[in-house]
């Protein structure tokens, strides 16, 4: 039988790191399993600061990678804030306020819109336009963001009318980091009206959360939104063994830690038991891998008892996460304290179930990440200020550590596991085109 084929556009693929690569590596993995191959136009020479090389052993041999050159303008912030200036996925360096720092801010947020990728845009769209003719496809689907991967589809579909799903793993106009980008009224202006013509232009929208769904069903005036959630992929975790003999008592975060989802009660609470617990110092080590902004380092450096316990990896590639999830005792699971963090589901939550570890929740109690845990049978969140209820949690936890509970029986998971979430890709793909 042969297979249908699916351009999928997508700025992160490997060697890229960090959440952003995850989804649809993994989507890619199992189309051919149910009919599909994915043929994956990305970048030829993407400027992004994390590379896992690792990850290139998930692209199927059954994938067509199309790589086209990009131009993007970080050179120049490079030139303006220094050799040493870093891109950070997520991160918006809002405590430097020095001219240089709010002039970069500025003009990242007003002259790049939808985002710093857009001058990608136009040679995608030229090298698709001509590769399609040739080589057809029965769907395109563009993720982002970064959104401009959105335009690229929107002009295709202009040109062509090829079947068109667009996917948001994050919101767009009511993304969290925009608002700390200075955009002016133009720029705002701008994203809506971008945003609005991909929704209501696209043959299909899928998203990540019922939330983030109803979110963009208003937005684009839409009767349907389908979610297909991220999860994890069982493969990667039977490689690696579940520590059951844990000498410290390690909480691990893994990934983005920002401003936003910085667990400034929690820093508080450990030192403090630091401080009135001898064995809970001397057992505890915290582990945060990833990218970490700076104000968050500033605030743990404050409690000097905590301080000397804590790790920080810059970034550790996905096999070496999957090695510290199983060495860890405690998984600090963080949705951003901010006013979008009820569609939020991270991606690490779902590895953090096949890790079977327990977790420790902080988020805003009562948001779709606190139901699924619920679901899955796991202890909900503690809202971040809930410095009493933190400190109950932790030494609970830390009990359960000294009894030697290192593993959590999860329950209903198997809808979150890659292979499954791609069937659902390909039967929806299947019932848009007629299949």
């Amino acid at each position: 039988m042969s297979l249908k084929r699916v351009l999928i556009i997508t700025y992160y693929w490997p060697p890229s790191g960090g959440g952003g690569v995850q989804r649809w590596l993994k989507m890619a993995k199992y189309l051919p399993e149910f009919g599909y191959q994915p043929v994956v136009l990305t970048p030829l020479n993407p400027d992004f600061e994390l590379k896992d090389e690792s990850l290139l052993a998930d692209v199927p041999a059954e994938a067509e990678v199309l790589q086209v050159p990009i131009w993007e303008p970080f050179g120049l912030y490079r030139r303006l804030r220094g050799k040493k200036a870093v891109q950070k996925q997520g991160v918006v360096d809002t405590q430097d306020s020095s001219l240089a720092g709010r002039l970069s801010r500025w003009v990242r947020g007003n002259w790049f819109v939808p985002d710093a990728r857009l001058f990608w845009i136009r040679p995608a769209v030229k090298y698709l336009s001509s590769y399609l003719k040739k080589h057809p496809v029965e769907a395109i689907i563009t993720t982002g963001p970064p959104h401009s991967m959105h335009l690229i589809g929107l002009e295709i579909k202009r040109r062509t009318g090829i079947n068109w799903i667009a996917d948001f793993r994050d919101p767009w106009s009511q993304w969290d980091v925009l608002p700390q980008l200075n955009l002016g009224k133009a720029a705002w202006k701008t994203h809506k009206k971008l945003e609005k013509q991909v929704l209501t232009n696209a043959d299909k929208v899928i998203t990540v959360t019922q939330n983030l769904a109803q979110s963009l069903k208003t937005i684009g005036n839409l009767t349907h939104v389908k979610v297909i959630t991220n999860g994890y992929d069982a493969v990667d975790f039977k490689a690696s063994a579940i520590n059951t003999t844990l000498k410290k008592f390690s909480i691990a975060h893994v990934g983005l830690l920002n401003q936003g989802r910085n667990p400034a009660a929690l820093w508080q609470v450990l030192h403090e038991l630091c401080i009135d617990n001898e064995l809970f110092e001397q057992k505890l080590e915290v582990v945060l891998a990833g990218t970490i902004d700076q104000a968050v380092r500033d605030d743990i450096a404050r409690w000097p008892r905590l301080a000397k316990k804590v790790t920080v990896v810059d970034y550790l590639p996905h096999s070496e996460v999957i090695n510290l999830y199983h060495s860890s005792a405690v998984l600090l699971l963080l949705v951003n304290n901010t006013s979008n963090a009820s569609w939020i589901l991270p991606g690490k939550l779902f590895e953090y179930f096949s890790a079977q570890k327990p977790i420790l929740p902080i988020g805003k109690p009562g948001i779709e990440a606190d139901e699924v845990l619920a679901t899955c049978g796991y202890p909900g969140f503690v809202d971040y200020n809930d410095v009493n209820t933190l400190k109950d949690r932790v030494l609970e936890l830390f009990s359960a550590f000294r009894r030697g509970t290192f593993t959590m029986d999860s329950k209903n998971t198997h809808a979150y596991e890659r292979k499954e979430l791609t069937r659902q890709l390909a039967n929806f793909l299947d019932n848009m085109l007629g299949s």
